[in-house]
């Protein structure tokens, strides 16, 4: 029987918004807590111009939550930002009372801790190792002005707790050295791989796409393969590679599966995991998986857009693969046509993995891409 644990997710609107854009922001946050085994028990949203320096929600809202906390038996929550180590420090003093256990986090920490479920190579593991130290590292150190100062003999006392402190950062400066250069190996044999295949002329293709778009069932249906498809984030972390014959053109290229993205994922992660997206940086084809049902779709294409060009990708061939035709409500023919006409330089192609339709025109796409 898996593990759930008891969640309250809070959050922070402007007031002039109402509240169903708050719900509605929530609403990924609370598919990456049902991806780690989390059940949404209350959600907290608070009507301030600006979050709280101290708490986040305020010293009403804090005190409403440790009710909660105490009451509903909550093991965990989470705040939807990133936020300053000094925020989570000064929640948790307010909930220990109630909860000894209580775990609070920020959105970085649920999506390491979901990254935690899904890692299973030696490269994705050490990855989130290090964007863990990179995230934890302030928060332990950077309460120098608070808990260790007060070791020390009172709020900006020199000492025990600001050697205590310095001893810390060159600690967590060293384990990160290790640990990066550690997957520095790692990526020097993958980047090896790559360049051995350029040598032999075997062309690549990388899936990426915002997550949950259906780019693992399209890598399953053109590599034959039975990778585990879950309606759940970031199940894919390590890039996967097979074989895919292309009869027009007479060539196997390989085909790679890649982590999924999604909106206000931090630089350091993007930074930590572009060993796994090697693969995609160095591909001959890129396709973009879309989900065309999505109402969010315009704002999910430009997120990943956006994420692409930060890694370096943004002069490769890029095919918009538009999915999930078969589930999309509406006037079908008037909206792919607006979506061909907006995208026409990205070549779209509209297919129904879930259907095996559109595959042939997407295998002739990608031939003529790389003809």
């Amino acid at each position: 029987m898996k593990l759930t644990h008891r969640v309250v997710l809070v959050d922070v609107i402007d007031p002039h918004r109402h509240r169903d854009e708050a719900v509605e922001n929530l609403e990924e946050l609370k598919s990456l807590v049902a991806t780690y085994r989390g059940v949404d028990i209350v959600d907290i949203i608070q009507h301030r111009t600006r979050p709280d320096k101290a708490t986040f929600i305020g010293s009403g809202k804090v005190e409403e939550l440790v009710n909660i906390v105490d009451k509903k038996k909550i093991d965990i929550v989470i705040i939807n930002a990133i936020v300053n180590p000094s925020v989570l420090y000064n929640l948790l003093a307010k909930l220990w009372t109630v909860n000894p256990k209580i775990q609070v986090w920020d959105r970085v920490d649920l999506i390491l801790n979901i990254f935690d479920l899904h890692a299973h190579t030696t490269e994705a593991k050490l990855q989130i190792e290090i964007a863990r130290m990179r995230h934890m590292g302030p928060r332990i150190y950077g309460l120098g002005g608070t808990y260790f100062s007060r070791q020390a003999g009172g709020i900006g006392g020199r000492g025990i707790g600001e050697t205590n402190i310095e001893l810390m950062k060159r600690h967590w400066r060293n384990e990160i050295k290790r640990k990066k250069d550690e997957l520095e190996k790692i990526s020097l044999q993958h980047k090896r791989q790559i360049e051995n295949r350029k040598e032999r002329n075997l062309k690549s293709i990388s899936i990426v796409g915002y997550t949950n778009a259906g780019k693992t069932s399209l890598f399953n249906l053109l590599t034959n393969k039975d990778k585990i498809v879950e309606n759940a984030l970031f199940v894919t972390l390590d890039s996967v590679s097979g074989k895919l014959w292309l009869p027009n053109i007479k060539k196997e290229v390989t085909i790679s599966d890649t982590i999924g993205f999604i909106k206000n994922l931090p630089a350091s992660l993007i930074d930590s995991f572009k060993s796994t997206l090697m693969d995609s940086v160095y591909a001959d084809v890129i396709l973009h998986v879309i989900d065309v049902a999505d109402p969010k779709m315009h704002e999910k294409i430009d997120i990943v857009e956006q994420i692409l060009y930060d890694i370096g990708i943004q002069s490769k061939k890029i095919i918009f693969v538009f999915n999930k035709v078969d589930a999309h409500d509406g006037d079908g023919e008037k909206i792919l046509k607006e979506i061909s006409n907006k995208y026409s330089h990205f070549s779209p192609v509209f297919i129904s993995v879930k259907q095996n339709f559109g595959i042939e025109k997407l295998l002739q796409e990608i031939e003529s891409c790389l003809r």
